[in-house]
């Protein structure tokens, strides 16, 4: 009996340290995915014949901003086609409110939040000759790397870069 009290007290306590977490806990967001820079390298460089179009950005950065209607559009014309979009945002994890905003305003799908806290230790992996300058986007075709522009870009330029 003395066994069964034990078990029991131990569940009730599991359950009260999980019912606080979730209350106390706030989550970043669902459509959000805080990663390190070698998952997500395992997300965008494989061999498939999917073309990745990755674009770097931040809620603070003025230009990453303006540039993104270019990727919404681009987004609307290559629907049921291999290209994949990802946004890789180079904001804080630990104040994701501006970037939520940013989301919600664009309706943005495959946004990733990397959490890495020395961009040195990951740039070079990108390009070689990245100073780390953002906006910037990446396109990836069969595991390699096609092109790389670090700079606003256009909704052409992406389909040019694409095909």
């Amino acid at each position: 009996m003395r066994r069964f009290f034990i078990y029991l007290f131990m569940h009730i306590k599991l359950v009260i340290i999980l019912v606080f977490f979730f209350i106390a806990h706030k989550p970043i967001a669902q459509n959000i995915q805080v990663l390190k820079f070698d998952a997500l390298k395992q997300c965008i460089y494989n061999n498939s014949d999917t073309v990745y179009v990755v674009n770097f950005f931040a809620s603070w950065c003025k230009p990453c901003i303006k540039e993104i209607p270019e990727f919404v559009n681009f987004a609307k014309g290559i629907k049921n086609s291999k290209i994949k979009l990802v946004f890789v945002s180079l904001d804080s994890k630990n104040d994701p409110e501006k970037l939520l905003k940013i989301i919600q305003q664009y309706s943005l799908q495959n946004v990733y939040l990397l959490d890495e806290t020395n961009a040195n230790n990951w740039i070079n992996k990108i390009d070689k000759h990245w100073s780390g300058a953002i906006p910037a986007t990446l396109i990836i075709k069969k595991g390699k790397n096609k092109k790389f522009i670090v700079d606003a870009i256009s909704c052409e330029t992406l389909f040019k870069f694409t095909k």
